[in-house]
């Protein structure tokens, strides 16, 4: 159980510092609103300081500090810069290292992990920091390689088995992945990333009793797992429980007010709570429409698999159903195991690979459509330059992937406003063209 006592200065004036002490502290900061505003507090202060004490050894173990808390309170690209300029420590270079893993620059990462251990030593955490890096980066065998070594003299320690199962599972070896995130569980029974690995699995095999068990435990945990949240979420939006739903996407919200995700989530929560619909179809037809709009990053991808899909602009479930096995396959770097991975998570939502285009389901069919019109670019029609700026911004770039979109997809975005969609509605229907109206989906 994570202590709500938090002192900061006496936290931080333990001599030496430990990474054990700072990850304690990180949990601690997370289990309340007040103790996350005291290490805004603290921040400021060691700004304040640091400016006025330059050049001296208080304040560089102050700038040290700094880059620590500002790592910890999330604000990953400032804690970057502060960091960046104490290479030479190899405290500092251990955290320069996370933050290059969470920036998903590999390699630096593991430079900077590699120059944070102690000289002569073989640290342990550190190879295991190593060994996820790795993983990560989709090397996942020679990850494999470090952990069964470190393994005989560290069979105890749950985050080895987690990082353990969790290349087993990259490497399709799901039997011997599941022994081995039980192992974690049986070591440290609060282990989130085991139970959201195991929530996951459970859920991708239509197991919702036991998906739901597994986010539940997890999301007890602080500090708050935000992707097993919003599993928790659209688990209970399956079951028509949207109460509960919304619990999980403001839970989120509190934490992270600026979550995306769980404000569209959110949104779409509290509009099942006021149109419980009698009519089967309408109903089945409104949800299969959330889960278009799922995005792909609220799903454990591979690396590579992560990585083209981004290149191919394929942001959403919905994006997916446009393209082919064929397109997929086609294009660079994107493999029968990626392309299992993606059939597989469609597959769990009942949608397939093409299925959009099979159907036509993103065009009002009702409409006697000029094929040149659909063809011509976004610049060809007369919006204005904001709004055009924000279509662009959102990947659109002709008219038929405009009129693929619904009107709340365009204002779920940030910074899209009812004036743009007015104007967008004027134009298209000059073109005797209408948005997606969401209703006709097979």
């Amino acid at each position: 159980m994570v202590s709500n006592e938090l002192d900061l200065d006496e936290a931080f004036a333990t001599e030496p510092m430990t990474r054990e002490n700072i990850f304690t502290l990180k949990n601690q900061i997370y289990t309340s609103k007040a103790n996350y505003e005291k290490l805004e507090n603290k921040i400021d202060e060691l700004r304040s300081s640091i400016g006025t004490e330059k050049g001296t050894s208080g304040a560089k173990k102050n700038t040290l500090v700094l880059g620590i808390c500002l790592w910890i309170s999330g604000k990953q690209e400032e804690a970057f810069e502060v960091l960046t300029a104490l290479q030479s420590n190899k405290f500092a270079c251990y955290f320069l290292g996370k933050c290059y893993q969470e920036r998903e620059e590999y390699e630096k990462a593991l430079e900077y992990f590699e120059r944070s251990k102690q000289a002569n030593e073989d640290e342990f955490e550190i190879q295991v920091n190593i060994a996820e890096t790795q993983r990560l980066s989709g090397d996942s065998q020679s990850a494999l390689k470090i952990i069964q070594k470190l393994s005989k003299g560290h069979d105890n320690d749950a985050d080895l088995h987690y990082q353990w199962a969790h290349c087993l599972d990259n490497l399709g070896e799901y039997e011997e992945a599941l022994t081995h995130y039980n192992r974690t569980l049986e070591i440290n029974p609060n282990h989130s990333n085991s139970l959201f690995r195991l929530a996951y699995y459970y859920d991708l095999s239509g197991e919702d009793e036991k998906a739901l068990e597994y986010y539940k435990k997890c999301v007890e945990n602080v500090p708050l797992y935000t992707n097993a949240m919003i599993n928790l979420g659209l688990l209970y939006e399956d079951n028509d429980d949207y109460e509960n739903a919304i619990s999980c996407y403001c839970a989120v919200l509190q934490s992270y007010p600026n979550h995306k995700t769980a404000k569209l989530f959110l949104k779409d929560a509290v509009a099942g709570v006021n149109m419980r619909y009698d009519d089967d179809k309408v109903k089945k037809q409104d949800q299969e429409i959330e889960v278009l709009n799922i995005p792909i990053s609220d799903f454990e991808l591979s690396v590579r698999s992560k990585n083209c899909l981004e290149r191919m602009n394929i942001l959403t479930l919905a994006d997916l159903t446009k393209v082919t096995e064929y397109e997929l396959l086609s294009y660079k770097n994107f493999g029968e195991t990626s392309l299992t991975e993606i059939k597989s998570i469609l597959n769990q939502k009942g949608l397939r690979l093409g299925q959009a285009v099979e159907s036509q389901i993103f065009i009002d069919t009702d409409a006697v459509v000029d094929e040149n019109n659909l063809s011509q670019t976004i610049s060809e029609i007369g919006l204005s330059d904001n709004c055009r700026s924000a279509i662009e911004e959102m990947g659109i770039e002709t008219i038929n992937d405009l009129v693929s979109k619904t009107e709340t997809e365009l204002l779920g975005q940030d910074g899209f406003t009812q004036a743009y969609v007015d104007d967008i509605i004027n134009q298209l229907d000059k073109l005797s063209l209408k948005l997606h109206n969401g209703n006709d989906i097979g």
